[in-house]
C-alpha cells in the first residue's frame, strides 16, 4: 500500500473512507467546500487535482487542526463554510486553539485505534480457527462431557439402588412365605 498524503498531511488510507469518497478527513474538512469548486474527492487526494483551498493558495496551504482545519494564504486565513470560503479573524483563530473542544478528535482517534485492534484480534482468531487451533474455548463442548459423566454416575447409582431395593424386597417376600408355611 502506498502512502498517499491529502491536503494538510493527512494520510488518505487512515483519515478518509474509500466507501464514502465525498467525506474529507476530519482535521482538514474546512479546507474543502460542499457544493462549490473545492469539493473533496478521495481519488484526487494527494494529486495535483486535489481541490483543497482552491482559489485560496491550493492544497499546500491547508493547515489541519481539531476544528476541521483552515487555509492560510499569505497573511489571510480562510475556512470553507458551505460552498464558499470565509475569511477568519485573529480572534477566530485564537478560539480554535483554546483548550475547549479539542477532545473530539482524541475520542475519534481512540475509537479508530480500538476498532483497528478489534479487527486485528478477530483476524488472528479466524486464522487460528482455519488452521484448526481454535483459541476460543467452547464451554458447551466441555459442559456436555461433564454432563455425560454426571448423568452416567447418577444412572449407575440409581441402577444399583434399584437392584438393592429389588433384592431386599425379594428377601422380605421369601421370609414372609417361609413364615406362612411355618418353616421358620
Amino acid at each position: 500500500m502506498t502512502y498517499v498524503e491529502c491536503a494538510g498531511g493527512q494520510d488518505r488510507h487512515t483519515t478518509t473512507s474509500e466507501t464514502h469518497p465525498e467525506i474529507p478527513p476530519s482535521r482538514t474538512e474546512n479546507c474543502y467546500t460542499t457544493g462549490g469548486e473545492a469539493n473533496f474527492d478521495w481519488e484526487l487526494c494527494g494529486t495535483s487535482g486535489d481541490r483543497a483551498c482552491l482559489g485560496r493558495g491550493g492544497k499546500n496551504v491547508c493547515i489541519p487542526d481539531n476544528q476541521g482545519g483552515y487555509c492560510k494564504h499569505g497573511d489571510n486565513y480562510y475556512e470553507a463554510r458551505g460552498s464558499d470560503f470565509v475569511s477568519l479573524s485573529p480572534s477566530d483563530l485564537l478560539d480554535r486553539y483554546s483548550s475547549e473542544g479539542n477532545t473530539d478528535e482524541t475520542g475519534r482517534e481512540v475509537n479508530r485505534a480500538l476498532n483497528d485492534q478489534e479487527r486485528r484480534f478477530t483476524n488472528r482468531i479466524r486464522e487460528l480457527q482455519i488452521m484448526g487451533k481454535d483459541p476460543i474455548v467452547q464451554r458447551s463442548s466441555f459442559k456436555k462431557e461433564d454432563d455425560k459423566e454426571v448423568h452416567n454416575f447418577i444412572g449407575d447409582m440409581l441402577f444399583n439402588v434399584g437392584i438393592g431395593i429389588s433384592f431386599v424386597i425379594f428377601l422380605i417376600s421369601v421370609c414372609i412365605i417361609l413364615i406362612q408355611n411355618k418353616i421358620i
